[in-house]
């Protein structure tokens, strides 16, 4: 049988440590295994409501590069790598989606079905008020969706979408970068990723 990568996706808010414990993970891994990082680097949806036809090229790229990502995936499962960390993935689009007035965002991702889940996703819970805090440290500049409004509603788009998003393990985010790096890699021990 064919070797095929494990793809392993990290969801949550904006500023809960996603690509913080990619790094952490990859660095403790990269000696042992071959290792792909993937990351969807246009989320435009906080940039909607200028016009109707703005918005619709809007969500055209923004759906452009969720397949772009799926395709780039593919390829790369089919190829000598062990794993696939993804920062960000579907879910996360859906998530910020929902967050931006798309309400039927299980819909979407039917209407996506050809899209697969992840082997594994981390999703890191964070209150968002301690997200928030976070972003300011690291940047006294703001994106449009960090505030708390956009944050507590992608939280709830998140938990929407739980059900049909496949496995997934939440982990407390309010917890050390290194002993949530430890989690992940039991974690991936336990599923016999490893």
């Amino acid at each position: 049988m064919e070797k095929r990568a494990k793809v392993i996706a990290f969801a949550g808010i904006d500023g809960c440590g996603k690509s913080t414990q990619i790094n952490l993970l990859y660095q403790a891994l990269i000696n042992q295994y071959q290792i792909f990082i993937s990351k969807i680097t246009y989320m435009p949806l906080n940039e909607r409501n200028q016009s109707k036809l703005q918005d619709l090229l809007i969500d055209c790229r923004s759906g452009i590069e969720i397949l772009k990502q799926t395709w780039e995936i593919w390829q790369k499962a089919q190829k000598d790598y062990d794993f696939i960390f993804c920062d960000r993935y579907l879910m996360c689009y859906l998530a910020y989606a929902y967050a931006y007035g798309f309400k039927n965002i299980e819909l979407i991702r039917q209407m996506l079905f050809f899209i697969k889940n992840p082997d594994l996703t981390f999703y890191f819970n964070l209150d968002p008020t301690l997200a928030l805090m976070r972003i300011d440290n690291r940047s006294k500049t703001h994106d449009k969706h960090e505030n708390i409004q956009t944050l507590t509603k992608a939280q709830k788009g998140y938990a929407k979408l739980f059900p049909s998003m496949g496995k997934i393990i939440t982990l407390d985010a309010t917890q050390e970068p290194e002993l949530i790096n430890e989690k992940l890699i039991r974690t991936l021990q336990n599923q016999h990723f490893m």
